[in-house]
């Protein structure tokens, strides 16, 4: 029986945390730090999802899947791989992709920031046309596992442990599993380079367009189109991982605002405090505030 593929592209949409389910499908999403995991059960399935097309940026995600059972057909880049059981994906959510699932689906997702997969594990050399670990890679079950024991945990210090040691097994595993012929240019994976390119660079001020260009050794108007082809800009881009990152160092570390601020490469407090606000809805300050009272955090004296 063939199920409807709606449920599948909102798994891919910065889906909220919940369980969803309908005839022949269910998705379970919960928070943790800064990953959200879903764990995906369905029949047969084909969805289409498109490439991050939010004009704020904000939606620019690393989708790593693990196929624990059936067969799941990805499709990116033009090319396309058949997973089996035990398979890792690693999906840019910048690029358009299709997906089809056959017998009895059992898929995890963890959803992580484009930035901090940029900073911590993809290739920061190529743009590969897929990112892929195949199951007889000997670290490929304690990836699996460790991403399912993140859908268990709820510890603000063991979570972030966890998705560091994702973070440094699937670096390597990468790096491992690329074959030289499956590269392809850098040029066809445009948006991949400027986010690298931004993640790489967040604490410099003044970032612009014409940086980007220099560094990729194309034009000012290549960066231009490219971002308008994903419907957003290179300035919103900038201006959404720097707040991010922000917030992420925010609710995480003792440091102070305003330096905290200036890491992620503003120089204005002011200028920080009110797009922090307008993207969030609260101040940076009420937020750490809010943050500790929930884990039960004593404020520093």
């Amino acid at each position: 029986m063939s199920v409807k593929s709606s449920f599948i592209a909102a798994v891919f949409d910065n889906s909220v945390p919940g369980t969803r389910e309908g005839d022949g499908w269910r998705v379970s999403s919960v928070s943790r730090d800064i990953a959200t995991v879903h764990q995906v059960s369905a029949g047969d399935f084909t969805s289409a999802i498109e490439g991050t097309t939010g004009p704020d940026g904000r939606n620019f995600c690393t989708h790593v899947m693990f196929l624990r059972s059936g067969e799941l057909s990805v499709e990116q880049h033009g090319y396309r791989h058949r997973l089996q059981v035990g398979d890792i994906f690693v999906a840019c959510s910048w690029h358009p992709m299709t997906l089809a699932g056959s017998g009895e689906v059992d898929l995890l997702v963890l959803t992580l920031p484009g930035w901090w997969a940029l900073r911590h594990f993809m290739d920061t050399l190529q743009i590969l046309p897929d990112l892929y670990v195949s199951k007889d890679y000997f670290a490929a079950p304690i990836i699996a596992s460790l991403a399912q024991l993140i859908t268990d945990l709820d510890d603000e210090v063991a979570v972030p442990q966890a998705l560091s040691m994702i973070s440094d097994l699937l670096r390597t595993a990468l790096a491992a599993s690329t074959r030289p012929d499956t590269l392809m240019p850098r040029a066809r994976g445009r948006m991949g380079e400027i986010l690298w390119f931004i993640a790489r660079n967040i604490e410099q001020t003044g970032m612009s367009a014409q940086d980007a260009a220099a560094r990729l050794k194309c034009s000012v108007r290549t960066i231009y189109n490219t971002c308008a082809a994903h419907g957003t800009s290179f300035s919103a881009v900038l201006i959404e991982t720097r707040l991010v990152t922000a917030q992420y160092q925010l609710l995480r570390s003792e440091e102070r605002i305003s330096q905290i601020a200036y890491d992620v490469g503003f120089s204005s407090l002011s200028h920080f405090s009110r797009l922090f606000r307008a993207r969030f809805g609260i101040t940076a300050k009420t937020m750490r505030a809010n943050n500790r009272a929930e884990n039960g955090i004593l404020p520093p004296r």
